[in-house]
């Protein structure tokens, strides 16, 4: 697995377009940000393929129109997809790549911060079917992930937030240090201070980085990732992906999972304080009534990580640590929505 933090990607990316056997994939707001540069570096050759931007685009229509792509542009066995773009080009993008014929290389330019921590690093691709967040994928390993944190600059908060949720759970399942600095440098995080921001790139792709190479097939440690997005997965699905963003309902899942630690008593107050402190300052918790809360366990069920039926659950037992839990009851998990709001 291999990636890299670059000061200038055009500059990284010719060596990529030198000739023809490959296509550049980008949605139509990145081309737009940077259609000079784009040009330049396609030189006047047609390897360019647009998607609409949006979750709701993530599915088998568009993917069906990359594959004409990669046709029409002679694609072979050797070839080459470049994703630029956030977490939702890669994932298409390197779908696409793992199943054109029987697999291509791809080259993830990730331009978001949540892409550039998490979705960019670590070989998931997938897209939505039915309702269901990234139930069709594969694994298929990019041949490189080239970082340039000049892309944050362009970010709208919102944007930022997102990003930050994976931020702050890396350090929750992992490393408590890194945790509290990321506390303590929320303001610098969203003025975008660029030591700051390669800090938290470089020290959240370093810890991901290291899960995957330990598990990179999804078997067993690297679940711990997930922690927030059992939850976080079904409030996304709940409102359609309209509502919140990725990083906004891992945010919200972490708060409730946390919740659900605490209440079991696998961490003290203190600590799950700690946790509640800097989530829910950045984004305003929803209160679910019985029936929404019912809707989001049937949801749930359908989560992958989930073994015989159980839901999965990865919760907070200590400070930069997490473990996996089958046995949490739906009586505790619709506490957690019922009583988080009353606290």
């Amino acid at each position: 697995m291999k990636y890299k933090i670059v000061d200038n990607i055009w500059d990284e990316l010719r060596d990529y377009t030198q000739g023809d056997n490959y296509i550049l994939i980008t949605d139509k707001n990145i081309y737009s940000l940077y259609k000079d540069k784009i040009d330049r570096l396609l030189g006047g050759k047609d390897k360019l393929h647009l998607i609409k931007p949006g979750e709701e685009n993530k599915n088998l229509g568009e993917i069906r129109k990359i594959y004409d792509s990669l046709i029409a542009n002679n694609i072979d066995r050797k070839g080459l997809v470049l994703a630029l773009g956030g977490g939702m080009v890669g994932d298409m993008a390197g779908f696409a790549a793992s199943t054109y014929k029987r697999g291509i290389n791809y080259v993830q330019i990730p331009t978001t911060l949540l892409s550039q921590v998490d979705s960019s690093i670590g070989g998931k691709t997938a897209i939505d079917h039915g309702g269901l967040k990234n139930v069709i994928g594969s694994f298929h390993f990019p041949l490189e992930t080239l970082i340039d944190i000049s892309f944050l600059t362009t970010l709208a908060r919102r944007d930022i937030t997102s990003g930050l949720g994976e931020v702050i759970k890396y350090g929750i399942i992992a490393d408590y240090n890194f945790f509290k600095y990321v506390k303590e440098n929320i303001e610098e995080i969203y003025n975008k201070k660029a030591e700051v921001l390669y800090s938290i790139v470089r020290n959240s792709v370093e810890i991901k980085a290291s899960i995957v190479e330990r598990d990179r097939f999804d078997l067993n440690l690297r679940q711990i990732l997930n922690f927030g997005h059992t939850i976080g997965h079904s409030i996304e699905s709940f409102f359609n992906y309209k509502k919140y963003y990725h990083g906004e309902a891992v945010i919200l899942g972490m708060l409730l999972e946390a919740n659900i630690a605490y209440k079991n008593g696998l961490i003290g107050h203190k600590y799950y304080e700690e946790i509640k402190d800097p989530l829910e300052k950045l984004v305003e918790p929803y209160e679910f009534n019985e029936e929404e809360v019912n809707t989001l366990l049937k949801l749930m069920k359908n989560d992958k990580k989930n073994r015989e039926g159980k839901i999965a659950f990865i919760l907070p037992i200590g400070r930069g640590a997490v473990d996996i839990f089958f046995d949490v009851e739906e009586s505790t998990i619709k506490e957690a929505f019922f009583t988080y709001y009353k606290e």
